[in-house]
């Protein structure tokens, strides 16, 4: 059966906000109502930034949220728009052609391609840009994956997405990653990429919300590629999900909020020991010392 997505288009002429960065504002609005992605046309003097969601029983409420959290700027030329598509329409904006990053080779799923040698190749079903790894975010954490050592590890993959980065650690040597998302359209999707890839077996896929419902045994190393505001509710859940001299990986936030980042983990007894930059993100590895 199709799945079904709602495209919500906000459009609005640059000359109306001149001394504003709506298109910041406008897209960490959307993500914050959970959308599955943001696309952003600002090609022309009119701005035009799409948000795709499901078409479900939370959408109305969702909605409802965007337009009150908009609404100072409604009155002064924001426009909207709605279209529903299929699962392939949704899909054609995350199409991508094979590429490498670091040791890995990302193939479409939908595609049988020849691997480079000496390359790793994973399957990624063509979504969004922070699921298919062509976002700098994900790019930059698959790098700092690289430089760690993971055989027999356990890891956990915050806001799984795609599940991307849960495979990177698996195809690393990790015996055992633990993928979460709250969105049930992301959960499928990784399980079909791991499965693609053959690493369904040591992938456990969970529903939920950040670290909040993890209450097991420490873990060796744990990704984030998360909003900036998501980051003190996972610090917090550093101290008893995290071993001593564990890793974590953060993204998923600009060059300029990584000062703030890095500060806040210092408060968990977390040390700096990388960080990369790239297209204005910014991406921390740190490991965790003893309080």
């Amino acid at each position: 059966m199709s799945r079904f997505w709602v495209e919500v288009s906000i459009s609005y002429n640059k000359k109306a906000f001149p001394y504003l960065d709506l298109e910041d504002i406008i897209s960490s609005k959307l993500w914050d109502i959970n959308s599955s992605g943001v696309a952003i046309d600002s090609s022309s003097s009119i701005v035009r930034i799409t948000g795709y969601f499901p078409f479900d029983a939370l959408l109305y409420k969702r909605l409802e949220e965007l337009k009150l959290s908009l609404g100072e700027y409604i009155l002064s030329g924001l426009k909207f728009s709605f279209n529903i598509s299929e699962e392939s329409e949704w899909q054609k904006f995350g199409n991508f052609e094979p590429f490498q990053i670091g040791r890995f080779f990302v193939i479409p799923s939908e595609i049988n391609y020849d691997t480079p040698n000496g390359l790793i190749p994973i399957f990624i079903k063509p979504g969004m840009a922070f699921g298919t790894g062509l976002h700098p975010t994900t790019r930059m954490c698959i790098k700092l994956l690289e430089t760690i050592p993971l055989e027999g590890k356990i890891g956990i993959d915050v806001g799984t997405g795609s599940g991307i980065l849960a495979i990177c650690m698996l195809k690393l040597g990790c015996f055992r990653v633990i993928g979460i998302d709250n969105d049930l359209v992301a959960i499928s999707d990784a399980r079909e990429n791991a499965l693609k890839s053959g690493v369904l077996d040591n992938l456990e896929l969970r529903l939920g919300d950040l670290l909040n419902d993890y209450n097991e045994g420490g873990v060796d190393v744990i990704v984030g590629n998360l909003l900036p505001q998501l980051m003190i509710p996972l610090f917090r859940k550093i101290p008893s999900t995290l071993n001593i001299g564990g890793h974590l990986i953060v993204s998923g936030f600009s060059e300029n909020e990584s000062k703030d980042i890095e500060e806040l983990a210092l408060s968990y007894s977390l040390s700096l020991k990388e960080k990369l930059e790239e297209e204005g993100w910014s991406a921390l590895l740190f490991t965790y010392d003893a309080p």
